[in-house]
């Protein structure tokens, strides 16, 4: 049986709230600050391979959410325009518009954010764009160094126990790094990280998932970095729940 399992039960949960300060007062504002978590969790962990967002209608003066009307294309992902070839990236909802850039960097990220809220998404008078959610559900993750030393001697797969079976899971080298990245075609438990920000008026939660055993078990090789991430949240503001 491999060391490294892939957790369809059991996965970590980092669950996190923050009220935003009150001079940050507008959509784009509240984007910044959701982009930069999604980059301070990352740090050193994972890179996106596609970001979704969610648009809804607020009102213009007051800035309060509205039920009616609703953007013509609510939903908007930004992909890398090159992933790994195993790599299926999810289509999180339907009638997805779809964008892509060669790196999905904080620049990159945020100035494609910028530009939908900046569309009129929302026509009526009275109203203007924002958005409600923030989705990451494809990421390239770094392997902590002694998850590294288990990949094959041709340096491209590494054995990963999932479900009753073992996948021979593709691996790639960068510099002196190993990185796996999900999630694999037909199998959205394979992706190693999963993020999702949700907004509401700038009460903003987060939900970050760990699927992997090195970021999940108390001992593993890979638990120091997601508590070094945890700290960094803690450090922006945000208010962690105990781990799940």
């Amino acid at each position: 049986m491999a060391d490294v399992r892939i957790r369809s039960r059991g996965r970590g949960l980092t669950s996190a709230e923050i009220e935003v300060p009150d001079h940050v007062d507008d959509e784009l504002g509240y984007a910044e600050i959701a982009v930069d978590t999604l980059f301070a969790l990352a740090d050193g962990l994972f890179e996106p391979l596609a970001v979704n967002v969610a648009l809804r209608c607020c009102h213009a003066e007051f800035g309060y959410p509205l039920d009616e009307p609703r953007p013509a294309t609510p939903f908007h992902q930004l992909r890398r325009a090159a992933v790994p070839e195993a790599v299926a990236i999810p289509d999180v909802w339907n009638r997805l518009v779809v964008s892509r850039a060669a790196r999905l960097d904080r620049a990159a990220v945020l100035g494609w954010f910028a530009d939908l809220l900046a569309d009129p998404h929302c026509s009526q008078p009275g109203t203007t764009t924002g958005w409600s959610e923030l989705i990451v559900a494809a990421v390239r993750a770094r392997l902590p160094g002694a998850t590294g030393r288990g990949v094959e001697p041709d340096g491209d797969a590494l054995s990963v126990s999932e479900g009753a079976g073992v996948i021979r899971y593709p691996v790639e080298r960068i510099g002196d790094d190993f990185w796996v990245a999900g999630p694999l075609a037909g199998n959205s438990d394979t992706v190693p990280f999963r993020v999702r920000i949700v907004n509401d008026a700038g009460s903003m939660s987060l939900e970050w998932w760990q699927n992997w055993s090195p970021w999940i078990e108390g001992d593993a090789a890979g638990r120091a970095d997601v508590e070094a991430a945890i700290r960094r949240l803690s450090a922006m503001g945000w208010g962690v729940a105990p781990q799940r």
